[in-house]
């Protein structure tokens, strides 16, 4: 059995507006010798509290642009006060132009936007290069997917240093992106081991998409030695992040005994995990089907209960 991907293709990764990769918010961008009560109360999700701190920080000091970015994510995001783009833009405006990174990243996105109502992709590009050039690593993940999405090499070759800028921030996603590059052969020299060794770097930090690729390669031996238990503990703990494809190979894992015991159960119960995503098998409908009465209700029980611990454990916007 061999493994293949299914939907993890670069034009996946095409640019789109505005695409997070990061929080706006850092605490190195924010961080000064004395507390900063505002960032404080925001990281603990106190956001009135934040809130109240930031206006004071401004009204002390006109140009304190740290505190006017914090000030723009709770309007953007809605943190303890009504949602309200303007204001939100409002205040990323007055912080970029004191020349907060930060700043110029909220804003490029903001720029992006349909529903700000104030698209410039022009002004938005140029504020991404800005940050980008600053260091900024969502910046530079976003600006890497603009380029790659030119289809041009020199825009590769652009693309691969600022993904490298990104994933020296440990993002997970430049890493991912970065070995799929290497896997293609574009902006750098194709190389499956230097594929596998960007995509280990990415699962060790819990990016999903690449435990996927690493343990396929892994598998398979592609760019790595081969290791099929390896592969089995990936796959498994990328299914119990949500991750379809996962599931749906740890569920035939289970079903041939390949790097993890065989057991029927656990892969029709990972079967219809994937299988409420829309991902059809038909082998595991099979399997499923020769189980008998309880073995079924057995494995449906295991699968409602995976579904809904993925849904918990789904990463979510900030509460209000």
């Amino acid at each position: 059995m061999r493994l293949v991907r299914r939907g993890l293709v670069l034009a996946g990764l095409l640019f789109a507006a505005p695409v997070l990769a990061a929080p706006v918010l850092a605490a190195p961008a924010l961080a000064e010798p004395a507390p900063d009560y505002a960032y404080g109360a925001y990281q603990a999700g106190h956001y009135r509290r934040a809130l109240s701190e930031a206006l004071k920080r401004v009204e002390a000091d006109s140009n304190d642009a740290a505190a006017m970015t914090l000030l723009g994510e709770i309007y953007r995001l809605g943190l303890g006060v009504p949602e309200n783009q303007r204001i939100a833009t409002e205040w990323y405006e007055r912080a970029e132009a004191r020349g907060d990174i930060n700043a110029a990243f909220a804003l490029a996105t903001v720029l992006l936007d349909e529903r700000s109502g104030k698209r410039d992709p022009a002004r938005a590009g140029a504020l991404l290069e800005k940050a980008a050039a600053a260091g900024h690593p969502a910046a530079n993940y976003n600006l890497a997917l603009a380029l790659l999405a030119t289809g041009q090499p020199d825009d590769d070759k652009r693309a691969v240093a600022s993904l490298e800028i990104a994933a020296s921030a440990n993002l997970g996603d430049a890493m991912h992106a970065l070995g799929i590059l290497a896997k293609q052969g574009r902006g750098m020299p194709q190389s499956d081991a230097k594929a596998a060794e960007w995509m280990a770097r990415a699962s060790r930090i819990g990016s999903v998409p690449a435990e996927v690729e690493y343990a396929i390669m892994l598998f398979n031996g592609t760019g790595t030695a081969k290791d099929e238990t390896a592969a089995a503990k990936l796959f498994l703990r990328a299914a119990g992040k949500g991750n379809p494809i996962a599931q749906n190979r740890i569920a035939r894992l289970y079903q041939s005994g390949r790097g993890i015991p065989p057991d029927s159960i656990e892969a029709a119960a990972w079967h219809l995990a994937a299988r409420s995503q829309g991902l059809d098998d038909p082998s595991l409908d099979q399997l499923f089907d020769r189980l008998n009465p309880e073995q079924q209700r057995r494995a449906a029980l295991l699968a409602a209960n995976r579904i809904e611990g993925a849904a918990l454990t789904t990463p979510s916007q900030p509460s209000k």
